[in-house]
């Protein structure tokens, strides 16, 4: 009786380990914040959360009418959305308040960014189409800006187009239009795109490998039982 005892720990035993083999094979990487965009956000005296904001997983796409924040924005149709791999901000007739009778106006904004699998790299890119500054000599804005180009009206602000920056873990965020009012700490975020460097769907935690290994412990387990039922059928025909 004992031995028999011993034989089935041994055997619950197994069949744990094996669990435990597959468990870890299918279970999912560590998660990574969502992909998201938004049409525009403001930070200092004036203070507005994302507007528009799309995330995945999370809500995508979302669309705005308008928007309007007093003093710094106004603009029309606002476009977010939002995937495991990719996400894209477009913001229509946007007009950007300077400071008094000095402004910016741009037809159709965007931001988008995206991740390759891949490659495992992330890659972003703005766009601005009719886009120019009313100062006393009228500045245009580039269709397609590098990355960080800077357009200083002076004593105003800065305003930052294809504003690129990438965070520790590799995270990048795309802001089309990124403005900074001189003298004070008020600043204008217009379609921002944000793109980790990591998938979101499930992996496995040792790809191509963990699989195959947990399935071939539990084919060993199964073959151990099989073998353990014929000899303990061949013993009793035996005994018989």
């Amino acid at each position: 009786m004992s031995g028999k005892i011993s034989g089935l720990v041994k055997a619950a035993a197994s069949v744990s380990l094996a669990g435990g083999i597959l468990a870890a094979a299918a279970g999912p990487a560590a998660a990574a914040s969502p992909n998201e965009a938004f049409g525009a956000q403001a930070t200092g005296l004036i203070n507005v959360a994302p507007v528009a904001e799309a995330t995945s997983p999370g809500t995508s796409p979302v669309t705005l009418a308008n928007v309007a924040i007093p003093g710094l924005l106004r603009a029309g149709v606002v476009t977010d959305t939002a995937d495991a791999t990719h996400a894209s901000s477009r913001i229509a007739n946007v007009r950007l308040n300077l400071a008094p009778l000095m402004s910016a106006r741009v037809r159709a904004v965007t931001s988008s960014c995206t991740f390759d699998p891949n490659t495992g790299t992330v890659s972003g890119d703005a766009s601005l189409v009719g886009g120019s500054v009313s100062t006393a000599v009228p500045s245009l804005m580039p269709v397609h800006p590098a990355p960080n180009t800077v357009i200083t009206v002076p004593g105003v602000a800065t305003i930052t187009l294809n504003r690129q920056t990438t965070a520790a873990d590799g995270t990048l965020t795309v802001d089309a239009i990124f403005v900074s009012l001189l003298g004070t700490s008020q600043t204008l975020t217009v379609a921002t795109s944000v793109c980790n460097a990591a998938s979101l769907a499930p992996v496995p935690v040792l790809p191509g490998k963990a699989l195959p290994i947990g399935l071939g412990g539990l084919g060993v387990l199964m073959l151990g039982g099989l073998g353990y039922q014929f000899s303990r059928r061949r013993r009793q025909a035996a005994a018989a």
